[in-house]
């Protein structure tokens, strides 16, 4: 039996079912709710309505005037979504605006009352329900397309919902049991095997809340994208080698690598193909760095190439880079991250980069028993190191430097008497360590140097009577017209190629040139070409070194060195650093230091039972811009200075504030 359903009258007030024209219906001002649909609700309800038609009717009043007399249109009191979709559908031309619409006519219920009722009064579809359903649909023949078309939604909800319809019936009847949260459910489908799915179900207590726990338990032996070898070898290149990428259809950063045989293979060749292209250079030996250990066997000291004269190809090419790095950093000054003008600064950038990479050249002869290390860094990029030298080569290396400059050297190999080291009450830095942390230092003398002309010729002419009183050389500073090349802060890079681009084809002309310059630019280029010469690396365990050091320090002395305009621990030095030493650091942090003794005491304790890596993060977070320096770093106050100590930093701050 059918129901009749009547043809809209507007001279009649009628009751039941009837069918009235979309454009005689209007949105109530009594609905009780007043928050728009979003636009996707309406985009489904359109969608919805396109492939199987108005399921409910809605549900309306007669319009009067203020007179009380019928103004012909109704007031819409349940269903307002769908008149909104049928618009939808009238603007993308589907209907005509007069498409005649099934609607309830009430005239007895309170229209905030229903509209309210409407909304509360109701039970919303369990997920797995629903997610069960639209399996029973792409079962039944229709695609996922097709799916998501008629339920107007995307297709990666159609997919989502497809992978939870997938999971095990023991995960599906926990989550109606509600022993897990839909986020521990979406967390089971990262791995379709329902064995595994149920074996990790009874690892975990009830109920299981935290999804992330789930998930890293069923991809043990995968590789997340983020990691160091998966950057290094790249999605594409493992995709392209026949490897499988497993994404997270909810999480869409995490991305895990299936296959780590095929990564590390992968790994393994790109190593062996940098490694091949610097042995064709002429080192005497490559080694790589899969981990994060060292070269074993190798000495602190290091060799470093010289700034050859730039071609006039070669200055125009990095003049227009220059050029073309300054305009693009004025058109991102306040930029978004998302702008592609990042990607052709950096493209830019690299270019320079390499441009000037290919000027500074090493010793042919000296390569020969000097070595290379690639590594990979934690963000996934090559780290190519030249210039090593193992201490069995230490000894040809300093002949060979003999030979070069026809002088006599007091470079030798470290031998036992070396090294000897003196007690230390503070944890022992790694050769490595130390000479990191000195290299850090040269890069902050010599760019101090280059801005202090004064103490440049004092060290110059310190330097020269040492030479002509006793042949002896300064410990640290290369005064054989003699450039050191080093990885310098981009400010003195920037002012030595300045000067250095300044010498033309003509030498007597440029001499000439020199000879007519006031002194203060005399003095200004001498400090600069001074500050090349300093060298003041080192590892710390032989005589020189301590010769080195004592150097440095009355360098950094001199100049008033900052160290920390220069340098700033990180997670990677913490993570070579001894947790001893972190451990004090953190001690010092004002954040800790402003604690109770008992909450110190305990914070003290919690940072001894940390492992080695989350230590490391701990320290760089808490000290990042804190300005603390290890001890081979710290300045010590010049003779007849005035120092002033801790004690005297707080009765200065007390009496500031005072």
């Amino acid at each position: 039996m059918t129901q009749a359903i009547a043809t809209h009258d507007e001279h009649a007030v009628q009751t039941g079912v009837v069918l009235i024209p979309l454009n005689k219906l209007k949105k109530s001002p009594r609905n009780a709710r007043k928050t728009p649909h979003s636009k996707a609700e309406i985009e489904a309800l359109a969608a919805s309505i396109q492939a199987k038609g108005m399921l409910q009717n809605l549900v309306v009043e007669p319009e009067f005037d203020d007179a009380g007399a019928r103004t012909g249109f109704y007031l819409v009191q349940i269903g307002e979504g769908r008149r909104q979709a049928q618009l939808l559908r009238v603007k993308r031309k589907q209907i005509q605006d007069s498409e005649p619409v099934r609607c309830v006519i009430d005239t007895t219920n309170d229209p905030l009352e229903i509209s309210l009722d409407e909304n509360v009064t109701r039970s919303p579809m369990s997920v797995m329900d629903e997610v069960e359903a639209f399996a029973r649909l792409v079962d039944g023949g229709m695609s996922v397309d097709d799916v998501a078309r008629r339920f107007g939604c995307t297709v990666r909800l159609v997919e989502q919902r497809l992978a939870l319809a997938r999971l095990s019936p023991k995960i599906r009847a926990a989550y109606r049991k509600g022993d897990i949260n839909l986020d521990v459910a979406r967390a089971f489908a990262i791995n379709d095997d329902h064995a595994a799915q149920e074996r990790v179900f009874r690892q975990f207590a009830k109920p299981i809340t935290h999804a992330p726990s789930v998930r890293n338990a069923l991809t043990v032996g995968r590789i997340p994208a983020h990691d160091r070898i998966a950057r290094f070898v790249g999605a594409e290149a493992y995709e392209a080698a026949g490897g499988r990428l497993v994404r997270d259809l909810f999480e869409p950063d995490v991305v895990l690598f299936d296959d780590r045989e095929l990564l590390q293979r992968l790994a393994s060749e790109r190593l062996d193909q940098m490694c091949a292209g610097l042995a064709s250079e002429g080192w005497g030996w490559v080694e790589t760095l899969r981990g994060h250990g060292q070269i074993e066997g190798c000495a602190g000291e290091r060799l470093h190439p010289t700034q050859r004269k730039l071609k006039a190809a070669e200055k125009k090419e990095m003049a227009q880079l220059e050029a073309r790095l300054e305009e693009l950093d004025a058109k991102l000054e306040g930029a978004e991250e998302d702008n592609p003008l990042w990607t052709e600064r950096d493209e830019a950038e690299a270019k320079l980069d390499a441009s000037r990479e290919a000027t500074r050249t090493f010793d042919p002869k000296q390569m020969a028993h000097a070595g290379a290390a690639v590594a990979i860094d934690r963000d996934g990029r090559a780290v190519i190191t030249k210039g090593l030298i193992k201490r069995a080569d230490l000894k040809a290396i300093a002949k060979l430097r003999k030979t070069d400059v026809k002088a006599a050297s007091e470079e030798r190999a470290p031998d036992a008497s070396d090294l000897q080291e003196d007690a230390d009450d503070g944890p022992r830095l790694t050769k490595a360590l130390t000479q990191r942390l000195t290299e850090a230092r040269t890069r902050g003398v010599r760019a101090s140097l280059a801005a202090n002309p004064a103490v440049a010729l004092g060290l110059l002419v310190f330097t020269l009577m040492r030479q002509s009183a006793d042949r002896s050389r300064v410990p640290g500073v290369g005064v054989e017209a003699r450039p050191i090349g080093f990885d310098d802060d981009d400010a003195m890079e920037n002012v030595r190629i300045a000067y250095a681009e300044k010498a033309e084809e003509d030498e007597l002309a440029f001499f000439a040139a020199c000879i007519d310059q006031p002194i203060e630019k005399l003095l200004e280029m001498l400090a600069v070409f001074l500050a090349e010469t300093v060298d003041l690396t080192h590892s710390g365990v032989s005589s020189e070194d301590k010769r080195l050091q004592r150097m440095g320090d009355a360098l950094a002395a001199a100049l008033d060195l900052d160290m920390t305009r220069h340098w700033e621990a990180d997670e990677d030095f913490w993570s070579a650093a001894p947790k001893a030493l972190a451990i004090g650091a953190l001690e010092t942090a004002s954040a800790i230091a402003s604690l109770g003794e008992q909450e110190r005491s305990g914070m003290i304790a919690a940072f001894q039972k940390m492992k080695k890596a989350e230590l490391a993060r701990t320290a760089a977070q808490t000290l990042k811009g804190a300005g603390w320096l290890p001890d081979l770093l710290i300045t010590p106050p010049r003779e007849g200075a005035f120092a002033v100590t801790a004690d005297g930093k707080r009765a200065l701050a007390e009496t500031q504030a005072a």
